[in-house]
């Protein structure tokens, strides 16, 4: 029960809904998670591209409910943007070994904008999260600027503190681009 209920509280303790680091579990009540994410942003001739290079994502979030919880995000990019966003998760359906859920939150990057997410995770060993979505930011800049991806995510609970995950979001749109981020996340009770 107790690797159980770890599971649970790894499987989504990091959402930086809109650009790296998603699953589909939220936070178990009362719960905080802090987590550190760097990722390589990959022009490939996109339209207003200006997230290229690296970044460091700082994020942390807090179990309001057993089906709700609460993620705050800063992310420092090597080109001197920054970017901070908050949002909300909802767990929409619970398995065995699976879960689905919707993210929804705002940011500042620039400009304002609005991110909206759901995803999916499959857990075929306690060890071992596979996580699948689709994840959309809009900008409120002068005109709409729609980005849009799919997250693929590899999570592995070292132990009951520690989660290290790798994710690849493959763009969708003509305004997004590929990130590649790696990192680590620490629940905390």
């Amino acid at each position: 029960m107790k690797r159980l209920l770890f599971l649970l509280l790894f499987s989504l303790s990091v959402t930086l809904s809109g650009q790296v680091v998603n699953f589909a579990k939220t936070l178990p009540e009362r719960a905080w998670s802090v987590g550190l994410a760097p990722a390589w942003h990959i022009d490939r001739n996109v339209i207003l591209f200006d997230a290229g290079g690296a970044s460091f994502a700082l994020n942390g979030g807090y179990g309001l409910l057993y089906s709700l919880d609460l993620n705050a995000r800063y992310v420092y990019f090597m080109n001197g943007t920054d970017y901070i966003g908050v949002d909300m998760q909802y767990l929409i359906h619970e398995a065995r070994k699976s879960y689905f859920s919707v993210i929804a939150g705002l940011h500042k990057w620039d400009q304002f904008g609005f991110d909206m997410t759901g995803l999916f995770t499959y857990m075929p060993r306690y060890e071992v999260n596979l996580s699948i979505g689709l994840d959309l930011d809009l900008s409120f800049a002068p005109e709409m600027n729609p980005r849009m991806w799919v997250p693929l995510n590899v999570g592995f609970n070292i132990n009951e503190m520690v989660f290290l995950f790798a994710e690849y979001n493959l763009p969708v749109t003509e305004r997004s681009w590929d990130i590649v981020a790696v990192g680590i996340n620490l629940v905390l009770r």
